[in-house]
């Protein structure tokens, strides 16, 4: 029995020194905010809220329009690569038309003197039936 109760306490040292670590932790994030806090405080009397807002409002215009001008800048950008590969897709697309409509005009060709030079033998043949 003395085994299971030496390897509880070892985990609950084990937990306790976790929880500690984490408190530790927790305590020393947590402090900085309120610290940021605390100084915002003591300057914040030496403004008025309406030159603390009007800050606040030119840093939010600020940070907003240079990210407009970034999301403009990006759709640019694709766009001129969306042209691209619209304008290769174009191309390959036309070369491949081209070439089936060469081979479509080849094949109707040679058909075509298929046919005229069977014609033209039995016309031959005929011509040389009627001699005869």
């Amino acid at each position: 029995m003395s085994k299971i109760r030496d390897y509880q306490q070892q985990v609950q040292d084990v937990i306790e020194k976790g929880i500690n670590t984490v408190e530790k932790q927790h305590k020393s994030l947590a402090e900085r905010p309120f610290e940021l806090a605390e100084k915002a405080e003591k300057q914040a009397k030496s403004y008025s809220i309406k030159s603390v807002r009007s800050k606040h409002d030119d840093y939010a215009n600020t940070a907003y329009e240079t990210l407009r001008v970034w999301n403009k800048r990006l759709g640019d950008y694709a766009t001129n690569l969306i042209s691209r590969f619209d304008k290769e897709a174009t191309d390959a697309q036309s070369k491949k038309s081209s070439s089936a409509s060469k081979q479509s005009a080849s094949k109707q060709g040679s058909t075509a003197k298929k046919s005229t030079g069977g014609a033209k033998k039995q016309a031959s043949s005929s011509q040389q039936e009627a001699s005869a």
